[in-house]
């Protein structure tokens, strides 16, 4: 069994949510707050330049969820970008 996945909470804006190279992206928990349609995406690296490694588009007042067991391993850390909508929730980091 690999290591736990620690959630790290979102601000429901832009943030660096791993640090540096070796961070492993394992999933999400995302859901959308203010009955409209939200779009989250994450990328490796330190801002929205980086690689697009997911993509999360939720209807007004829904929410999804994903885990990748083995993880993701991002080379320049974990960013998220808040692209639209009103979103609380936590993305998790081996």
């Amino acid at each position: 069994m690999g290591a736990p996945a620690n959630p790290v909470a979102l601000t429901g804006l832009d943030q660096q949510v791993a640090a540096g190279p070796g961070a492993l992206y394992a999933g999400f928990t995302i859901r959308e707050t203010a009955s409209a349609a939200a779009v989250v995406r994450v990328f490796d690296g330190t801002s929205s330049s980086g690689v697009l490694i997911d993509e999360i588009s939720l209807a007004g007042d829904d929410s999804a969820r994903a885990f990748y067991a083995d993880g993701i391993r991002c080379s320049g850390g974990v960013f998220v970008e808040v692209v639209s909508g009103d979103i609380a929730g936590s993305v998790l980091i081996i």
